[in-house]
């Protein structure tokens, strides 16, 4: 073997992307990207003319994507309700898709503590946690993954549930969530009870045990499931949401538990309330880019607008990430690119303590998305995972 061909070598050897439009954190300038070793060697507001430098002819390079929350995986593993595909391949295809979307770090959302009449349960939590390691481990999947364990704290057995997960490495990001009616996400008991009623196929009494089993959980679990949580989230330093805030009152207790995001806050006041104490504002780019939330929540936008918006997640669409980034540029929101670009990029990498990457500069990851303008469209055309090339 020739001393140019050792791993060592090519990893000496870089690689230059130029004539790119770089979202750097405060501009937008015309420069070059140097690589090496997988890591942004060099960024430059000059043009190279070095031999095989990569012509970017104008596009856009920006930051990998970081997810904080998406719901993908578990749908790859159960596409529908009852059937449940192989892990490893939901593993694999759910990175595609993700990989495609210009997402290069993905906290992949898994439900605990399922309540009666939900399609995920706490048994299929290991097959899909399997199944993300062993396509981990055989270098199956093109970009990060992480964990985003969703914890319902109205489960009497949560925190035991939560516990037996925890000291897996992948398990970096927690929220507390609570789905009783009457509150949060569904205020309106009488249109929930309607609603389970279909999930129920008419069953009456099925659904009053369902509300139930939440309305107990939620007065008499919560509050000590709750702090619980948030203590062991602490101890082992793990970013923690707080689900679905609605009231000030809501932000207060997050605040006292040391959480530091309000996930899909649902009313303007709770989003207000959040960015009076410091906590940052998740919200779902699919309702952004469709103009409002698909339960009838306060809207992405109206938040925007009043500068109460700090994260943008896919939820349960990878490809929304990279469009509502856009669309808060673009919309008559005031927001420069490289803010709008923030919220799915260094802000979420700050928030989840990953200091080394979501930003185009020296000594980073070299987490790249090669962006093209189409009809007024962000589209994705290269993506580089640590410097590799990976769509």
């Amino acid at each position: 073997m020739s001393p140019t061909s050792s791993p060592a070598a090519r990893d000496a050897v870089p690689f230059i992307v130029t004539n790119a439009r770089l979202v750097l954190p405060n501009e937008v300038v015309r420069g070059t990207i140097v690589l090496r070793a997988g890591l942004i060697a060099e960024v430059d507001h000059a043009l190279s003319r070095a031999p095989g430098a990569l012509d970017l002819a104008g596009d856009f390079l920006i930051p990998g994507l970081i997810d904080l929350h998406t719901d993908n995986l578990e749908r790859h593993y159960q596409p529908r309700s009852g059937v449940e595909w192989d892990a490893v391949s939901a593993a694999i295809s759910h990175d595609t898709q993700v990989a495609g979307s210009g997402i290069t770090t993905v906290y992949d959302s898994l439900t605990l503590g399922a309540a009666s009449g939900w399609d995920m349960r706490d048994e299929t939590i290991g097959p899909i946690m399997e199944g993300l390691r062993t396509a981990i481990g055989h270098d199956m999947l093109r970009v990060q993954h992480l964990l985003h364990m969703r914890c319902e704290v109205t489960h009497p057995d949560i925190v035991p549930i939560f516990e037996a997960h925890a000291h897996d490495p992948l398990v970096r990001f927690m929220s507390l969530m609570d789905h009783a009616p009457g509150d949060r996400q569904s205020p309106d008991a009488v249109d929930y009870r309607r609603r389970y009623l279909k999930v129920f196929e008419g069953d009456e009494a099925a659904v009053d045990r369902h509300i139930a089993e939440l309305m107990h959980g939620s007065k008499v679990l919560g509050p000590d499931n709750r702090r619980r949580l948030a203590r062991i989230a602490a101890e082992r330093r793990l970013a923690c949401a707080s689900h679905d805030d609605a009231r000030r009152e809501h932000i207060e207790e997050a605040r006292d538990l040391g959480i530091t995001v309000s996930e899909f806050p649902t009313t303007l006041e709770a989003a207000e309330a959040a960015h009076e104490v410091g906590i940052k504002v998740l919200m779902g780019a699919p309702n952004l880019i469709r103009g409002r939330s698909h339960s009838g929540n306060v809207a992405a936008a109206l938040l925007a607008g009043r500068n109460r918006l700090d994260i943008l997640s896919s939820d349960y669409i990878p490809a929304s990430l990279l469009p509502g980034a856009f669309r808060l540029a673009h919309d008559d929101l005031g927001w420069s690119l490289p803010r709008a670009l923030a919220t799915v990029t260094s802000t979420p990498a700050a928030t989840a303590g990953l200091d080394d990457r979501g930003r185009l500069e020296q000594g980073l990851r070299a987490d790249l998305v090669r962006v093209q303008i189409v009809q007024n469209r962000p589209v994705v055309r290269a993506v580089w995972s640590g410097g590799t090339r990976v769509m």
